[in-house]
């Protein structure tokens, strides 16, 4: 079942990563479903996912324009039709 599932820790990151892996592919239980990764290790931060090809968790994780905010999401989003206008007139860069 699609999800996120993640690690805190001070170990290294040759240590953290095959733990995440390991947590990702228990909930990976379809081939139809995508999965990732995301490691900060100057934080202790790993964090995976997975989820359903094509649906709005498929593009994480989801960064600021400086890069300085990451956002993992697991379900879906539904915004207002004028959201993403609206953003860009505020001089955000957006993908969708």
């Amino acid at each position: 079942m699609p999800g996120i599932v993640g690690l805190l820790t001070k170990m290294p990151r040759q240590w953290a990563e095959p733990q995440l892996l390991r947590m990702v592919e228990a909930i990976r239980h379809e081939p139809f479903y995508s999965a990732g990764t995301w490691v900060d290790e100057s934080l202790g931060v790993s964090v995976g996912w997975v989820a359903r090809k094509n649906s709005f968790c498929d593009g994480m994780p989801v960064c600021n324009e400086r890069g300085d905010v990451v956002l993992i999401f697991s379900g879906e989003e539904y915004r207002e039709p004028e959201t993403v206008s609206r953003l860009r007139r505020r001089g955000h860069a957006l993908k969708a």
